[in-house]
């Protein structure tokens, strides 16, 4: 009986040494996270030739779906320096990202600067159109209330008592009405937290986005709004402005993943403080120009 029991603990512990091996094994036969990142810098795409680059992404930008597509209004290659310079922050912080996803969905973020290149020749096969007075009115309703935010808040700022900018400037924003003065007025506003970065950093709460998002809109309209007078033929958007849009779309996509690389690794705000938001004209210094974007279409697809 002795000698039983001593055979049936032996083995016990022969199974948890044989237990333990394998697991070391597994460890050891699993991809770290450099070799996963190696690996999947390899098997990306990353040819920045425009027209190489809208060859290899056309068939998988065809297969986005149009419906509801948002029409694109952006500049590509203001967008790739955003992109390089995003990639170049995360790139420390990508094992430590790759240890915690499941599906860090690294070669897809890796091919950005090529997908946003091939973006940027879609871009130039389409026609310029004018935009519809529709169009330019829900374009107007959509930055209005930033509009106003952002002239009430530098009001304030640029207060004698506070200082932080020229009142006169501000109030040059403020004067005049019409739509056209309104889209100037989009793309004064960006311009004005750009030019005083320095003085307004930490000191508002409008995120890089949204002074983006006021660029983008004045840009376009200030191309398009004449005085007393708005264009009002809505031409059909064409197959090659769809398309455009479908390669914006893919590159919004991954450039959302790059963001949730940079957040898992770092946390959301550390995250949102060290990315350049996509379309962003004003930079992480604050010291770049508003965002000019090129004439876009009628919103409504064929």
């Amino acid at each position: 009986m002795p000698s039983d029991k001593k055979t049936k603990a032996t083995n016990k512990l022969d199974k948890k040494e044989k237990q333990a091996k394998k697991k070391t094994e597994s460890k050891a036969g699993a991809q770290s996270p450099e070799a996963i990142i190696a690996e999947a810098k390899a098997k990306a795409f990353t040819d920045e030739s425009p027209e190489r680059a809208f060859a290899h992404f056309r068939p998988l930008a065809e297969k986005v779906p149009a419906a509801d597509l948002p029409l694109f209004t952006g500049q590509p290659l203001l967008m790739r320096a955003n992109i390089k310079t995003a990639l170049q922050a995360v790139d420390p912080h990508l094992p430590a990202a790759v240890t915690k996803l499941r599906d860090p969905r690294l070669t897809e973020v890796f091919e950005l600067p090529s997908l946003v290149m091939a973006l940027d020749f879609a871009a130039g096969r389409v026609p310029v159109a004018k935009l519809g007075a529709g169009e330019i009115d829900r374009m107007l309703a959509e930055g209005a209330p930033w509009r106003d935010l952002m002239l009430t808040y530098l009001e304030v700022a640029s207060h004698p008592l506070v200082g932080l900018l020229p009142r006169e400037r501000v109030a040059a924003v403020r004067a005049g009405q019409g739509k056209l003065d309104k889209a100037q007025d989009f793309v004064a506003l960006p311009g004005l937290f750009a030019e005083f970065g320095a003085a307004l950093a930490g000191k508002h709460p409008f995120p890089a986005d949204k002074l983006d998002l006021m660029a983008t809109l004045g840009g376009a309209l200030v191309q398009q709004v004449r005085p007393a007078r708005a264009i009002t033929e809505a031409p059909k958007r064409t197959v090659e402005s769809i398309l455009r849009d479908q390669l914006a779309a893919l590159v919004t996509e991954r450039y959302d993943h790059l963001q949730v690389l940079a957040a898992v690794a770092l946390g959301k705000r550390k995250a949102d403080e060290l990315l350049p938001a996509l379309r962003s004209a004003v930079g992480l210094g604050g010291t770049a120009a508003p965002e000019q974007p090129a004439p876009p279409e009628a919103a409504n697809p064929t």
